[in-house]
């Protein structure tokens, strides 16, 4: 008998499984914290040349109010009325305080340092490091790199979770994201920051990626879809805890500590988190996924009926039909041709997720509030889009909704180009919704879609696709100056050609998750249908 056969009869979502649904959720929280703290980490600041004219002891020195007058003194005014930040007039200091400095129109790099308007952050990566006139894209590099610590992190990490354990996995990303934490924000350069930061996004995105896998192996087939929602939900909480984290703390370094430390308070909960039984079958420990299957009966309450070993090695017993090989691999994705349409498909679909999500968040018109509540206002909306995608998968299923949300996102974006103003900004934010909808159903779908032994695996495809896709988003968007309307022109292709490459992929609703190839090649082909503990009609292939 199948796992997902003993998890209707102990029960798909019961206080154990919850309790490690929330335990999960918590870790999810470290990904969008630090995948978009970098929006207040180098936040930008009004600057201008650091200039020394007065002597110290002078009264406005005491009384503070030299730098304003040294502003006005050494400063240029641009033609809109505003003070030059990279260059300055060669003033020499005056001797005594009630001299005045000469006056000349010849003016010169800022040589001695930068004043930054500090009203806002009291500290940045912008400031510490004097990113400024002519080093103002070292920020934009350093995020080019952090994505690509993700799509390190994707492989390395889905390679351990699959080998040794989702529970190594999970500890691996939460204490790797802790250790780099603290070594970004004890960066003495630029160049230390940069690399810290790529070993943080490899660890810090994947608490997500082992907490999903390990939460879609602990629940049934009618629960999967829910809590695979919902802590896509968490993700989206984390994006709108981060600016009120960031209100109250405006200098970067202690920012970036309040943000990763609770990982070290994250591990003891993996004191309580078990191994995913699926993943111990797959390796055929079965006393071991026995145990956890007792252990979770016993907390939800239920008795079982049969000794959990014997029946998960009569199941694994059940010979093979020729010509599918058992073994899991990668390659075998690419010889069985109707899984190497299957990952073609998914992978374009991760692309075009990431891909024309930055792009809307690039050309969408600016909320005209401060940054902080335009965060808030992101999450929110990402939220609306996750919740709305649980309603819409348990209806339609998983193949239409994520076609159908595909094509919305598609004609959102032709919609932006014919439209001004508030309207613009509306279908925006139903873009931005839609894809974000996307991105939980695709988290859902693919692991819906692949056997346990390479699950975590092809999740981390997926988001190195993923990842890889939006840092090429710039370099389109720097497509406007050829032709302003070719980017979200490109966007909205893209949605189109997702969708379609997306309705010839089997509808997984309600089927129980592939434990070996054989099931995943098989997924729409044969049908069981089960009952689970609540009366839910539930199938397994």
């Amino acid at each position: 008998m199948a796992y997902d056969d003993i998890l209707v009869e102990i029960g798909e979502f019961g206080r154990f499984q919850k309790l490690i649904f929330v335990l999960a959720s918590f870790c999810v929280i470290l990904a969008p914290l630090n995948v978009v703290s970098q929006i207040f980490i180098a936040g930008a600041s009004d600057h201008w040349c650091h200039v020394e004219i007065w002597p110290p002891n002078c009264t406005c020195a005491e009384e503070g109010y030299c730098d304003g007058w040294t502003k006005n003194v050494t400063i240029p005014v641009n033609g809109e009325g505003e003070f030059e930040q990279c260059t300055r007039y060669p003033i020499d200091p005056v001797e005594e305080c009630g001299d005045m400095p000469d006056q000349t129109n010849v003016t010169i790099p800022c040589d001695n340092g930068w004043v930054y308007d500090r009203s806002q952050y009291k500290s940045t990566i912008i400031t510490d490091f004097d990113l400024v006139c002519g080093r103002e894209r070292w920020p934009d590099v350093a995020q080019t790199v952090y994505f690509s610590g993700i799509i390190a992190g994707s492989l390395i990490f889905g390679s351990i979770s699959d080998k040794f354990g989702r529970r190594m996995g999970m500890f691996s990303t939460i204490l790797g994201t802790a250790i780099a934490g603290i070594l970004v924000a004890l960066s003495q350069s630029m160049t230390m920051y940069i690399i810290t930061r790529f070993f943080l996004a490899a660890a810090a995105h994947n608490t997500f990626l082992t907490s999903f896998v390990l939460v879609s192996e602990l629940v049934g087939p009618s629960k999967r879809v829910m809590t695979g929602m919902l802590i896509e939900n968490f993700f989206a909480f984390g994006i709108i805890l981060l600016p009120i984290i960031a209100y109250f703390i405006r200098y970067w370094r202690i920012l970036q500590l309040v943000i990763t430390l609770p990982g070290f308070g994250l591990i003891l909960f993996l004191l309580i988190i078990p191994e995913s039984p699926r993943w111990l079958i797959s390796k055929g420990r079965w006393k071991e996924a026995a145990q956890v299957i007792r252990k979770t009966a016993r907390l939800n309450g239920v008795e079982l009926k049969e000794e959990p070993t014997l029946r998960l090695s009569a199941h694994e017993s059940e010979a093979a039909e020729p010509g599918i090989k058992e073994d899991c691999s990668l390659l075998q994705l690419l010889k069985i041709p109707s899984m190497r349409f299957r990952t073609m498909s998914l992978i374009f679909n991760w692309c075009v997720q990431s891909f024309v999500y930055y792009g809307l968040m690039f050309t969408t018109p600016g909320l005209g509030v401060n940054i902080y509540v335009a965060l808030i206002i992101s999450g929110a909306v990402e939220v609306i889009g996750y919740t709305f995608s649980i309603y819409l998968i348990e209806k339609l299923g998983r193949r239409l909704s994520l076609a159908g949300l595909l094509v919305t996102v598609g004609f959102s974006c032709l919609i932006i180009l014919v439209t001004p103003g508030v309207t613009k900004f509306v279908f925006g934010m139903i873009g931005k919704a839609a894809i974000s909808g996307t991105f939980g159903i695709v988290f859902v779908y693919t692991a819906e879609l692949y056997p346990t032994p390479i699950r975590a695996m092809t999740i981390g495809i997926g988001s190195f696709a993923s990842r890889a896709a939006a840092m090429f988003c710039p370099v389109v968007i720097m497509l406007a100056e050829v032709w302003p309307p070719l980017p979200t022109t490109l966007f909205a292709l893209s949605g189109f050609v997702a969708a379609a490459l997306t309705l010839p992929l089997p509808e997984t609703k309600g089927l129980a998750l592939p434990e070996t190839m054989k099931d995943a090649v098989e997924l729409g082909k044969r049908h069981t249908r089960l009952h689970s503990s609540d009366g839910d009609e539930t199938v397994r292939a």
